[in-house]
Order: C-alpha cells, then sequence, then structure tokens
C-alpha cells in the first residue's frame, strides 16, 4: 500500500514537472519573468507650438488617447467626451470591465502624470511598458502606437504634457489572473528612428495615419 502511494506521488510529480516545463514552451517565457522592456532614458522633448497642435490632431483626431483617458458623456449622440475632463481618466466598470482603468494622463503630480518623465510617457505610448514597468493591458493600442514616427511621438508627448491638470483619483487596474501574467507577451521595444511619413504621397500618408490610429486592425 505505501508502496502504491509513493509510486502515485511520484506520479504527480512527474506529471507536475511536465507541465511546469510545457507552460514556457505553449506560451514562452515572458509570462514569467516579465516584458520585454528597454532601458529608460533622460531624453525630453521640447515644446513648440507646432508640436502641442500636431499633438492635438493625432491625440484627438488618430490616436484617440483622449477618448479613452478622458470622461465621456453617454446621454449625448456621438459619446462626446465631457468638457472639463480631458486628459484626467476614467474607471471602465461602467463598460463592463470593472477590473480596469484608463489613467490621468494629465500633468497633476499626485493622481496623473506629473512627476513621470517624458520617456516614461513615450515608452508607454509605443511600446507598452508602464512607468512602473508593468506591461499595460493592449487595450491600450500600443501595438499601432508602435508605427508612430519619432517626431509624432514627441509631438503626442508634448501635448499631453500641456493638458491642465486634473486630480482625478480612480481605482488602479486589477488585471486579473493568467491574463495580468500573459500579456506580457505583448510589448515590443521601440530600439530604431522611427523616421517621418512621406507626406507627399497622399496614399503612404494616409496608410501612416491608419497604422497608427486607435482602431486599426490590420495585422502588425
Amino acid at each position: 500500500m505505501r508502496r502504491s502511494v509513493k509510486i502515485a506521488g511520484y506520479s504527480v510529480l512527474a506529471l507536475l514537472l511536465i507541465v511546469i516545463a510545457a507552460i514556457p514552451a505553449l506560451v514562452g517565457i515572458r509570462p514569467i519573468i516579465g516584458p520585454r522592456a528597454r532601458p529608460l532614458t533622460e531624453r525630453t522633448f521640447e515644446s513648440t507650438p507646432e508640436r502641442i497642435e500636431r499633438g492635438r490632431y493625432l491625440a484627438t483626431s488618430v490616436n484617440g488617447c483622449l477618448y479613452c483617458h478622458s470622461e465621456l458623456d453617454w446621454q449625448a449622440p456621438g459619446f462626446p467626451l465631457k468638457a472639463g475632463t480631458e486628459g484626467g481618466g476614467r474607471s471602465l466598470a461602467e463598460e463592463g470591465v470593472p477590473w480596469l482603468a484608463a489613467p490621468n494622463i494629465t500633468p497633476d503630480a499626485e493622481t496623473g502624470a506629473g512627476t513621470w518623465t517624458d520617456d516614461m510617457l513615450a515608452r508607454s505610448i509605443r511600446e507598452g511598458i508602464g512607468h512602473d514597468g508593468r506591461a499595460l493591458f493592449p487595450i491600450m493600442p500600443y501595438l499601432q502606437y508602435q508605427h508612430l514616427s519619432d517626431e509624432d511621438l514627441a509631438s503626442v508627448v508634448v501635448f499631453v504634457r500641456s493638458l491642465k491638470p486634473l486630480r482625478t483619483t480612480l481605482p488602479p487596474s486589477e488585471i486579473p489572473f493568467p491574463v495580468n501574467r500573459l500579456i506580457n507577451s505583448v510589448p515590443v521595444p521601440v530600439t530604431v528612428p522611427v523616421p517621418e511619413p512621406n507626406r507627399g504621397n497622399a496614399a503612404a500618408y494616409g496608410d501612416y495615419l491608419v497604422r497608427v490610429g486607435a482602431f486599426d486592425t490590420r495585422p502588425v
């Protein structure tokens, strides 16, 4: 009897070891060791009127940054932004995702992005790594934003920096297991320069705008 129990124990242990060994083969090692992330740099982006206006266009009309990081008026046609909440973030609980929040990205130092560096913002936008080093849930479309040119990325960061600071306290995102581990495989570091699109070629420039848009569903 004791021998049978011992054999059964060894069998369970062997099965457990096989499962543990199989997990990296099935989902990769990133869910276990964390996302790929490049080291932060000291780079800063000079604020110019041209960059603010370009960033405003991208963040409001192309990338949809403010549409996610603001309160919406669900009673009005088209669900416009609620005036005065631009960039202040919102909980997605009323939209059926109680464990997720779009954070406050205004320059408020206590509840927003006021203490984040320019490269923290840049890495979050284009590479999906939060200021604290975690992988962002890919409802944030950083796989599209990775195609943003370096100059357009700078413009978005400069525009976000120009928003009125809002003090908005939101519940932190609590992504459930195992999704919180699986999303570690999604972020991709951008380590080479991304050139400006050819605005002189209407088709090429249009393709660029669609590619960096928040709701582009083409393979990347």
